[in-house]
């Protein structure tokens, strides 16, 4: 195949950064997302370095008429870009704390953990998850689900104003006063609307949170979830869980208690520090395997997960729950029993902050549901990913009795229709969120995505 640089000499000597095309030295390392099972052959990766590089790569593609797919971590990445153009803007990883106004001011490749160690020296913290190796624009835009989401809500209605390249090169400003249904759009909307170069979130004074997890036998798995959602009934707003129950793989790297071991992981964040809560969970439970809950900084928290780091074949399911019912919990830990190609589900106490709405409204929706449930495994052969995807289709279908209609963005998995992103808002959120996307990109140039169509 010739390379397709060759006829963009101009565009590559022009660029800050770098482009890399079939046969380059480079294009083998940059050409796949995180996600190694979107299996990807683009005609151009670009590596920009400055916005300027990404609005010539957002015109190249759009007057080429080349699909172009804009990429950070590489987490988000649903939808193979062949013989198109990859937007990659990992490199652009600027934060500025603004700790008077509790303003954080991300660029577009910033990463969860350079922004938490940014806003830390202020005792201040974002609304991270549980990878602090994620984009944290990216997962902002799609929702987010953060460590502290019962205290302080989704991470999207934290955006405060967002500069944004969209469909034709043009580098415009969303907030409250200018574009303010641009930036409605972006709290929610994911990379539908263009390449948002900036982002500013609030932050969070949170000098301290008790956290960690507790471990219990697999074989108490259905006891420790039952328990759980009791004690869910209780807790304040402070404290947001999940359960993780899972197959351990026996690696060194992995404590002792848990290693090759099936079991059932409470994890909590308690903001503001006070473990007293956990008395009653600890009462009906008993002594775990291991107890790893401790008070800590925010930062320290945010750091202590087990999110796997390295690219790998990574394929999942989701869905929400309106309540943790009995007949829910076996179906979710039959899929993920012991032997299973399933080998964990994660389920978490939603609620709180985030089911009310934010003073500044976002297209987040779905606030009522109660639990979301989360199944993913690693796939590394053809074989494996059919067993897999068998397991999980057996799973959520059995499950459908009980689930909430409603989806999460950032928890869809990859090469979801639009069909099924709508299921993610409730009817007016959609119809406005394809409305504005008929302003901002009527030709639906940002597509390679959990995809909003424009309205006709």
């Amino acid at each position: 195949m010739e390379n397709p640089m060759n006829h963009f000499d101009g565009f590559r000597a022009a660029l800050t950064g770098e482009a890399f095309g079939p046969g380059d030295d480079g294009y083998e390392a940059v050409r796949l997302p995180w996600n190694l099972l979107i299996e990807q052959r683009p005609a151009l990766v670009v590596l920009a370095e400055s916005v300027a590089d990404v609005q010539a790569t957002v015109r190249l593609a759009a007057e080429q008429g080349l699909p172009l797919a804009v990429q950070s971590s590489g987490h988000g990445a649903v939808h193979p870009c062949d013989d198109g153009v990859v937007l990659n803007v990992s490199r652009l990883t600027g934060v500025d704390i603004d700790a008077e106004s509790k303003i954080a001011s991300l660029d577009a490749g910033a990463r969860w953990r350079a922004v938490l160690e940014a806003a830390a020296p202020y005792e201040l913290a974002g609304l991270s998850g549980t990878a602090p190796t994620i984009g944290a624009v990216g997962y902002t835009l799609g929702g987010g689900l953060g460590l502290m989401l019962r205290r302080f809500g989704f991470a999207a209605d934290s955006v405060v104003a967002a500069d944004v390249v969209t469909a034709d090169g043009s580098l415009v400003h969303a907030s409250q006063t200018e574009n303010p249904e641009l930036l409605w759009a972006l709290k929610g909307g994911s990379g539908n609307f263009g390449v948002v170069t900036r982002l500013q979130v609030r932050l969070y004074h949170v000098p301290a949170v008790h956290h960690g997890m507790a471990v219990y036998p697999g074989a108490r798995a259905a006891e420790v979830l039952g328990a759980w959602a009791e004690w869910n009934g209780g807790v304040s707003d402070a404290v947001t869980s999940a359960v993780n129950v899972m197959s351990v793989p026996p690696l060194p790297t992995v404590p002792e208690p848990m290693r090759g071991q099936h079991v059932a992981m409470v994890r909590a964040t308690i903001a503001g520090g006070d473990g007293a809560e956990l008395d009653g969970l600890r009462s009906a439970l008993g002594v775990p395997l291991m107890d790893g809950f401790r008070t800590c900084t925010y930062l320290e928290a945010a750091l202590s997960g087990m999110e796997p780091t390295d690219p790998m074949p990574a394929t999942g399911s989701s869905a929400l729950l309106s309540e943790l019912s009995a007949g829910a919990v076996d179906t979710l830990l039959a899929m993920s029993a012991p032997g299973s190609p399933v080998p964990s589900i994660e389920i978490r106490h939603l609620g709180g902050a985030a089911a009310k709405e934010p003073d500044q409204p976002s297209a987040v929706s779905h606030r009522d549901a109660g639990y979301s449930a989360a199944a993913n495994a690693i796939a590394p052969t053809p074989e494996q990913l059919a067993a897999v995807q068998e397991r999980l289709a057996e799973g959520f279908g059995a499950l459908s009795g009980y689930t909430h209609p409603g989806a999460l963005v950032n928890f869809m998995p990859a090469r979801s229709t639009p069909e099924k992103v709508r299921t993610a808002f409730s009817p007016e959120s959609y119809q406005r969120l394809r409305e504005i996307k008929r302003t901002y990109d009527p030709s639906n140039l940002f597509r390679f995505n959990h995809n909003i169509p424009p309205a006709s």
